[in-house]
C-alpha cells in the first residue's frame, strides 16, 4: 500500500470515531448515573445512560431528532434534552430517564447553546437568535441556513431564556438584557453571573464585561425578570470564560485569558466593592466548579498534558492547591478540559490519550490515574500500535524554550533513516496540541500521516496555551515572526537529530495555523509543499469581513490601526499575500464557502497571488462548510486532496 493510500485508509477509519458529548452525571441510590450523547454506528442520534458500578442498568435511547445537549433534572428522574429543530427553532424536552418518553416539550426560537438547571421544573438557556453568527464562536458547527437572500439588519443576540415545565408543555420567557449579547453564564440561588458584550458579533467577545443580576420570579412563574444588574469587571485586553458563583454568594470566579481561554482564575466580590484577586499558583485553567464539601475543582492544560486538581480557600483567603497531570486530552462541549465531579474525591471525564481512543473515564481529583468505563471505540484499538507519540523540546534562536509533540510510525524506532516531515501548526494562536490518540484539528491528518510513515511535528510556539500567560501573550504584535522562528527551530532540531529528511518536508495548518503555514511557505525555502486550511493571509481585509475581526486583531495587532498609514503598514508586514517575492512553495488552499471566521476571500486572495507569481496552487472550496469541515464526505475528499498534493510534490511516496 502506498503512503497516500495508507493515509486515506486510516483517515477513513478515524471518521468512525464515536465521541461522547454533553456528559452529565448525578448520584442516585443505585450509584453514579451518567448521561451522554453519542451517535449510533448507523448514524442515528441516541442518549446513553450509564451506571458504572451497575452495568445491568445501562441503556441506550435512540431518538428521532438530532440531540445537541442533555442534563439531569435535580432529582435524577428526568433528562432535559435539546434537539436541533427545524425552521430556526430548537426543541426542548423533558424525558423520563427510565424509557426516554417525553413528559413535556416546547420549541425555542433560535439555537440553544447551553443550559443550566434551576430546579426540577425550570432551567435557564443561552439562545442564539436566528441569524446569529455561529461559525465565529462555535467552530465546526454548521452555519445556519436561512432565506435567500441573506439580509443583515437588526443585530441578532445571544440571550438568556427562562424555561419552565407547565403540565406537558415547556413555556419560555426571554430575560431582557437590552443590547447585551451573552457569551457565558452561571446561576446559583437565583443570582446570575453573565459574560457579555454590547457588540453582538463574535468580535465582541474580545472586549467582555462580567456582570451579575438577581433573577426575580415573584411576578409569576412564567414571567421572571432580571433586577439589580451591576457590572463587576470589564476588559479590552483579556477574555473571560466559565463564570462561577461561590456557594455563599460572596464572590464570582471567572477565567481570564486570551481568545480560546486557558488562563488565570480571577475572583471578584459579588458586591462590586474591592479589588479583583488572581488566585496564586493557577494558570491555564479551562474550567472550575464547587464540590459538595465546599472546596473547588479545576481542570486545564499543562504544556501538552492536562492538569486536574482541587483548591481550598481558608478564612484568611489563603489558597491551597493540589493537582496532578496526565499525558492525555479531556474533551467538553466548549472544547476545553472539564470534569463531572459527583463527590469531593472523584469525577468523570471524556478522555483520550496516545494509544487510547476517546472514552469516558472515572478519575480521582487528587491522585493520577483513570479507570475506563466505556468501550465505544474498541474497533480502533489496533491503531494504537501504528504510531509512537513523544514529547520534544528545543530552543528558538533567541533562547526561548519551545516544546511540542512528535508522532512517528512505530517501526521508526528500528531504523536510523530520516523520515519525510509534516510540520502541522495549530490554530488560535492561543490554543495548543495536546497528547491525544488522534489530534483532531486540521481534519485529523496527524495520526494518518504518521501511520503512513511520516514524522509529524506538532509544535507549541509562542502564543500557545499550556505554558502560562507570558508565553501566550509573547505573540502579541509579533504574529508570523516570533512563532515562525520557534517552529522553524523545531524543524532544524529534527533534521539535526536525523529524524527528518530536509528534502521531503511540508507545512500545513488550519485557521491561525493556516496563516502561519502561508507565512512559512512564502518566507522560507524549506518546504516542498504547503497546505493552508481556512487561513488568514490579509489582516487588513480580515478586520472588516471576519466575524471576530475588530476584536481579535485589536488584541493581537495592537499597533495595527487600519485607519492610519502606519497601522496599515503593520498589518501589511504580517500579511503574506502582500509579499513582493514569495518563495515558490507549491500551496494547496482548502476553505469552506461559508467560513465566517476567515472568509473565503482570504483563500481566493492567496490562490490568486500565488497564481500571479507563477507558483503552483490549487484552491478547493467546500459548499456549505464553515471554519472547519464536519461533513464526512468533505473530510474524506480533503484528505485525498492533501495526500495527492504531498505525493505530487515529493513529500509522500
Amino acid at each position: 500500500m502506498s503512503a497516500g493510500a495508507r493515509v486515506e485508509d486510516v483517515h477513513r477509519r478515524l471518521l468512525g470515531l464515536r465521541h461522547p458529548v454533553s456528559l452529565t452525571g448525578i448520584r442516585t441510590p443505585v450509584g453514579d448515573r451518567l448521561a451522554f450523547l453519542a451517535a449510533e454506528p448507523d448514524g442515528a442520534g441516541a442518549i446513553h445512560l450509564l451506571t458504572p458500578d451497575r452495568p445491568d442498568l445501562d441503556v441506550v435511547h435512540r431518538i428521532e431528532a438530532e440531540p445537541a445537549l442533555v442534563k439531569w433534572s435535580t432529582t435524577g428522574t428526568d433528562l432535559w434534552t435539546v434537539c436541533v429543530g427545524e425552521s430556526e427553532a430548537d426543541l426542548l424536552t423533558l424525558r423520563s430517564a427510565d424509557d426516554a418518553s417525553v413528559t413535556a416539550t416546547g420549541r425555542v426560537t433560535g439555537a440553544i447553546e447551553d443550559l443550566w438547571v434551576l430546579d426540577d421544573d425550570s432551567v435557564l438557556l443561552r439562545v442564539a437568535d436566528p441569524g446569529s453568527d455561529r461559525d465565529g464562536m462555535h467552530l465546526g458547527m454548521r452555519v445556519s441556513g436561512g432565506p435567500d437572500p441573506r439580509v443583515e439588519s437588526t443585530p441578532p443576540l445571544r440571550r438568556i431564556v427562562y424555561a419552565r415545565r407547565t403540565g406537558d408543555q415547556i413555556v419560555t420567557s426571554v430575560l431582557d438584557l437590552g443590547e447585551w449579547t451573552v457569551w457565558d453564564c452561571d446561576v446559583r440561588d437565583d443570582v446570575v453571573a453573565v459574560v457579555a458584550s454590547r457588540d453582538h458579533r463574535p468580535a465582541g467577545y474580545y472586549a467582555p464585561t462580567l456582570f451579575v443580576a438577581d433573577l426575580d420570579r415573584s411576578a409569576g412563574a412564567d414571567q421572571p425578570v432580571l433586577r439589580n444588574v451591576r457590572e463587576l469587571h470589564h476588559s479590552e485586553t483579556s477574555q473571560f470564560a466559565c463564570p462561577r458563583i461561590a456557594p455563599d454568594l460572596s464572590s464570582v470566579f471567572v477565567l481570564e485569558g486570551l481568545s480560546i481561554v486557558s488562563g488565570r482564575v480571577l475572583r471578584l466580590p459579588l458586591t462590586g466593592d474591592g479589588e479583583p484577586q488572581h488566585l496564586p499558583g493557577l494558570d491555564d485553567v479551562t474550567d472550575l466548579g464547587v464540590l459538595p464539601g465546599g472546596d473547588w475543582w479545576f481542570a486545564g492544560w499543562d504544556h501538552t498534558t492536562v492538569q486536574i486538581g482541587t483548591l481550598r480557600l481558608d478564612e484568611a483567603d489563603d489558597v491551597q492547591v493540589r493537582r496532578w497531570t496526565e499525558t492525555a486530552t479531556i474533551h467538553s462541549n466548549h472544547g476545553q478540559p472539564s470534569l463531572v465531579p459527583l463527590d469531593d474525591d472523584s469525577a468523570y471525564a471524556v478522555w483520550e490519550e496516545p494509544g487510547q481512543p476517546v472514552e469516558i473515564v472515572r478519575l480521582s481529583l487528587t491522585d493520577a490515574g483513570v479507570t475506563r468505563v466505556t468501550d465505544l471505540n474498541a474497533d480502533l484499538s489496533d491503531l494504537a500500535d501504528a504510531v509512537t507519540t513523544t514529547a520534544v523540546s528545543w530552543s528558538s534562536p533567541d533562547g526561548t524554550p519551545v516544546d511540542g509533540i512528535l508522532l512517528r510510525p512505530k517501526e521508526s524506532g528500528e531504523t536510523t533513516e530520516p523520515r519525510p516531515l509534516v510540520l502541522l501548526l495549530h490554530g488560535g494562536p492561543t490554543w495548543l496540541w495536546s497528547a491525544a490518540f488522534a489530534p483532531a484539528e486540521s481534519n485529523m491528518m496527524a495520526l494518518p500521516l504518521a501511520a503512513a510513515g511520516t514524522a509529524v511535528l506538532l509544535p507549541h510556539p509562542r502564543g500557545s496555551s499550556g505554558r502560562g500567560q507570558d508565553h501566550a501573550r509573547a505573540i502579541i504584535g509579533h504574529m508570523g515572526t516570533r512563532d515562525l522562528a520557534d517552529v522553524m527551530a523545531g524543524v532544524d532540531h529534527l533534521v539535526d537529530a536525523g529524524i527528518a529528511d530536509p528534502d521531503r518536508m511540508a507545512v500545513m495548518g488550519l485557521s491561525y495555523g493556516g496563516y502561519l503555514s502561508a507565512v512559512a511557505a512564502a518566507r522560507t525555502d524549506r518546504f516542498r509543499a504547503a497546505v493552508v486550511m481556512s487561513g488568514v493571509v490579509d489582516w487588513i481585509g480580515f478586520g472588516h469581513t471576519s466575524a471576530i475581526g475588530g476584536g481579535y486583531d485589536r488584541v493581537y495587532h495592537p499597533d495595527g490601526d487600519r485607519r492610519t498609514a502606519a497601522g496599515r503598514d503593520v498589518l501589511v508586514s504580517h500579511s503574506p499575500v502582500y509579499d513582493e517575492a514569495p518563495c515558490p512553495t507549491p500551496t494547496l488552499v482548502v476553505h469552506g464557502a461559508e467560513d465566517r471566521v476567515t472568509p473565503l476571500a482570504q483563500a481566493e486572495q492567496l490562490h490568486g497571488s500565488l497564481a500571479a507569481a507563477g507558483i503552483p496552487s490549487d484552491l478547493v472550496v467546500y459548499a456549505g462548510a464553515g471554519h472547519e469541515l464536519i461533513d464526512p464526505d468533505q473530510q474524506s475528499d480533503a484528505c485525498r486532496r492533501v495526500t495527492d498534493w504531498l505525493t505530487r510534490h515529493g513529500v509522500l511516496r
